[in-house]
């Protein structure tokens, strides 16, 4: 009887060999953050002290828009997100423009008695989810800052209305994530910070949102938390740093696996090139990294993935991290590298995909 009870137990722990083996090495999960480009720099705007600039500084914007043609761009975004075959993709950047022609003198919030510019112009989700076919569906989409100027495209008082403006032009800023075909997610959630970069333009307070959103994730027998945020990129450091302290009390806080992603604006000095005054970095970049690091955070991503200042030049390189893939409890990460810096991947016009890289990170998630 003894004998027998034992074979049993023996038994018992062969078969359960396989399966603790198979526990202890874990499911693959691939994972990429991917800053676009929303297609211009903004300051000319935001850095205007009257209205009259901010018109002109919105015409630059608008030219500049157009010069970095996302249709084209969309292009080699695609193609690296189908190559590189990611589990699960957090996008920023993913703007939305409209236009309105004649101006009349923007709309909310700037002005608050315009109609909204309607007329499409780009919009970058659509555009790249043409290139992308099924392979890849749309989980979420988180509206962030909106606003909306009226613009001197042409640079001339004497054509259009006021200041010029021969046309109103708005910006609505998206986060998106994204799943691969077969990937299962379900708790869609996402919310704004309540630490913002308040400015004005041409004396007009504005207030930019940013935020998060977050999907609990099923990618073979492997489950967790998979979230997707841009901290704020204008402004004192410790807006950053708030937001991501907002995020540790609020979707980073579990006991279960989480993968968070995003453009953090922040890295630390020594493993990130953060902070070269050269460069024109902030010195304080690091703060809302080191949150993150401070609540037991793993860097999984790769580095050098920021940031190109122009679009057109082959012979720049991406110098410094501000893209990332973390993870809690830490995971045990494999092929990370980074996309968008090969000059054979510029577009036929010699556009970089973006002026930031993306950062593709494989984890191993028991």
């Amino acid at each position: 009887m003894r004998r027998a009870a034992a074979s049993v137990l023996a038994l018992a722990a062969v078969l359960a060999l396989p399966a603790s083996a198979s526990a202890a090495k874990g499911e693959k999960v691939t994972v990429m953050t991917r800053n676009v480009f929303l297609g211009a720099d903004l300051s000319p705007a935001i850095n205007a002290t009257t209205i009259e600039g901010a018109i002109d500084g919105s015409g630059q914007i608008y030219n500049e828009l157009v010069s970095t043609n996302f249709p084209e761009r969309a292009v080699p975004l695609a193609k690296e997100i189908n190559e590189a075959k990611p589990d699960l993709v957090g996008l920023q950047e993913v703007a939305d423009w409209t236009t309105q022609v004649p101006s009349d003198i923007g709309g909310p919030p700037i002005n608050p008695n315009g109609q909204a510019a309607s007329d499409p112009l780009y919009d970058f989700l659509a555009l790249l989810n043409a290139q992308l076919g099924n392979k890849y569906r749309v989980v979420g989409t988180q509206d962030e800052f909106e606003a909306e100027l009226p613009a001197d495209t042409d640079g001339s008082d004497a054509t259009g209305g006021f200041a010029g403006a021969d046309r109103d032009v708005r910006l609505k800023m998206r986060d998106v994530i994204l799943a691969r075909k077969g990937v299962d997610t379900s708790k869609l959630d996402m919310d704004h910070f309540k630490t913002r970069f308040e400015t004005s333009v041409g004396s007009v307070p504005v207030a930019a949102d940013r935020g998060w959103l977050s999907v609990q994730a099923k990618v073979g027998d492997a489950k967790f938390r998979f979230v997707n945020t841009h901290l704020e990129a204008f402004g004192d450091p410790k807006i950053r740093e708030a937001q991501a302290k907002e995020l540790v009390a609020g979707p980073l806080k579990t006991k279960k696996q989480v993968v968070l992603v995003g453009d953090l604006n922040s890295g630390t000095t020594k493993r990130h090139n953060i902070g070269r005054p050269e460069l024109g970095h902030d010195p304080d970049d690091p703060l809302a990294f080191k949150v993150l690091q401070k609540a037991k955070f793993t860097d999984n991503g790769a580095v050098q993935s920021c940031c190109y200042k122009s679009m057109f030049d082959p012979t720049l390189e991406l110098t410094h991290t501000v893209d990332h893939v973390l993870s809690k409890p830490g995971l045990k990460s494999t092929g990370e590298f980074v996309t968008g810096n090969d000059p054979a991947e510029r577009t036929p016009s010699g556009l970089w995909p973006s002026d930031h890289g993306g950062v593709v990170s494989t984890l191993t998630v028991p």
